[in-house]
C-alpha cells in the first residue's frame, strides 16, 4: 500500500507510461528494497496483474531497491525489532550459532579460582584435589585477574621459585602475564573464539565489565 500510494504521487510528474505503471514499480521496489527479496517483489507483482511486460521494468526497480536498501541500512526491517530488543543479528539469511549465544549462557560457574596470596606449591596441592578440576584456574587478585595452568606452571615454578623471588602465585603471574586475557559475559561466542585464534589461548576467565573485574566464571573452547 505504501509502495503504490507512493507511485501514484511518483506518476504526476514522471513520464506516462500507462494507468497504474508507476504505482505497480513502486510496490515491488518497496516490497524488495525493505524485505530484502527482491525477487518475492517480482513475483507478487506479476501475481496479481499478470502482465508479462512488466517483467524488465520490476527487474530494474527491485534491484536497485535491493542494492540501495543493503548499502545503506544495516539490516531489513524483519530483523529490526529482534535487533533493538538487544540480541546480536550478524546476517540476514543464516544463523550462525557463535553470533546468538553469548558468554554468560555457555560460561562454567562452578570454578576454583586461586586467591594471589596463596603459595604456589599449595594452590597446585589445593587445585590438583579438586574434583573435576581443569589444567587452568584463575588467579584472583585485588589488582590481577588471570589465569596459570595447573600443571605445567604451578607445580612446575614450585621448585624454580625456591628463592622466593616469586613464592606466591600472584607474584608468578605478574612476572609471566602483562595483560590478562579475559572475557566478558556480554560478548558473543564469535568474538571470543576469534580471541582465542589470535591468543593461543583456549580458556578465559569471565570477568565484570568495570574497575573491579568480579570473577564470573570461566569459558573453554570446548
Amino acid at each position: 500500500m505504501m509502495g503504490g500510494a507512493l507511485g501514484g504521487l511518483e506518476a504526476a510528474f514522471l513520464p506516462f507510461e500507462g494507468v497504474g505503471f508507476w504505482p505497480l514499480v513502486s510496490m515491488g521496489a518497496i516490497l524488495g528494497g525493505t524485505m530484502r527479496s527482491p525477487f518475492t517483489g517480482v513475483v507478487f507483482a506479476l501475481e496479481l496483474t499478470h502482465d508479462v511486460n512488466m517483467l524488465l521494468p520490476l527487474l530494474v526497480a527491485v534491484t536497485i531497491a535491493h542494492g540501495f536498501t543493503v548499502l545503506m541500512l544495516p539490516r531489513s526491517i524483519l530483523t529490526e525489532k529482534v535487533s533493538r530488543r538487544g540480541f546480536h543479528v550478524s546476517r540476514e539469511y543464516a544463523v550462525d550459532p557463535l553470533e546468538i549465544l553469548f558468554v554468560r549462557e555457555v560460561m562454567r560457574t562452578n570454578t576454583v579460582a586461586i586467591a594471589a596470596g596463596h603459595a604456589i606449591r599449595d594452590a597446585a596441592s589445593g587445585v590438583a584435589r579438586q574434583p573435576g578440576a581443569s589444567s587452568a584456574a584463575p588467579v584472583s587478585g585485588r589488582r590481577r585477574r588471570s589465569h596459570a595452568r595447573r600443571r605445567g606452571h604451578a607445580e612446575g615454578s614450585a621448585d624454580d621459585c625456591r628463592g622466593g623471588a616469586a613464592s606466591s602465585v600472584g607474584a608468578f603471574v605478574s612476572s609471566h602475564t602483562r595483560t590478562p586475557t579475559v572475557a566478558y559475559p556480554d560478548e558473543p561466542l564469535r568474538v571470543v573464539v576469534y580471541r582465542m585464534a589470535g591468543t593461543g589461548l583456549t580458556r578465559f576467565p569471565v570477568v565484570e565489565r568495570g574497575r573491579h573485574g568480579r570473577l564470573l566464571g570461566m569459558i573453554g573452547l570446548t
